[in-house]
């Protein structure tokens, strides 16, 4: 599938439109969420959100594919956002049940989303010096570390989030300590690149294709 073919595009669209439509209406028409036409009504509404919002961590994924060095980091965060929504779809109509492996999955699946959805976000600036450069860097790694902690505590103990605030004050530490550097150094992205410096950004290209060499016509 061509993320840039426009006939994917318009069909995303509309598909969003009726989306955030039905959404909509499932909130201003249905007087509950249980039983009856209020399940109904709900699963309708847990679709539609569902894939607005792994529609926006795809869409992010899918602009930073314009440039050819990130093409595949970009490609990623869509077959992630993808699947993620999938295992969501999977879990509203069929339920969780006595095995949890798969709402566990789907959870790590909702964080990888979500980090590569960043990653590819920082990816999309053209930084215009090392400065900038160094803070994606930082940024990239930190967003890859919580990202792996929050996971990690999903498997390990099936609370996720909650249960690192709660439970091991070690992990806890790791946790927020990159969560704290992961948004600073966000932040200091487009913040640095608007600095004035005379040496320019060296771009960390995710191919192993070597710049071309021109030959040297002989005087």
């Amino acid at each position: 599938m061509n993320p840039n073919n426009q006939q994917f595009i318009k069909g995303a669209i509309i598909t969003v439109i009726i989306a955030a439509a039905i959404g909509a209406l499932t909130v201003l028409a249905g007087d509950s969420f249980g039983g009856g036409g209020g399940e109904i009504t709900g699963k309708l509404f847990l679709v539609s959100f569902s894939l607005i919002f792994f529609g926006i961590t795809a869409a992010i994924s899918m602009v930073v594919t314009e440039k050819p060095q990130y093409k595949n980091l970009g490609k990623a965060g869509m077959i992630v956002s993808a699947a993620a929504f999938l295992l969501v779809l999977i879990l509203i109509f069929a339920g969780v049940g006595d095995d949890i492996t798969i709402a566990k999955v789907a959870f790590a699946l909702f964080i990888a989303s979500i980090a590569l959805a960043h990653i590819c976000l920082l990816h999309h600036f053209n930084l215009q010096n090392k400065h900038a450069h160094t803070a994606r860097i930082v940024a990239t790694i930190f967003i890859s570390l919580f990202s792996l902690v929050i996971i990690i505590n999903i498997f390990g103990t099936g609370q996720g989030l909650q249960s690192l605030l709660v439970n091991g004050q070690s992990m806890a530490k790791l946790g927020m300590t990159s969560l704290i550097v992961d948004l600073a150094a966000t932040l200091l992205v487009p913040l640095c690149n608007r600095l004035q410096v005379n040496e320019p950004a060296e771009e960390l290209h995710l191919t192993s294709e070597e710049p071309a060499v021109q030959d040297e016509v002989p005087q």
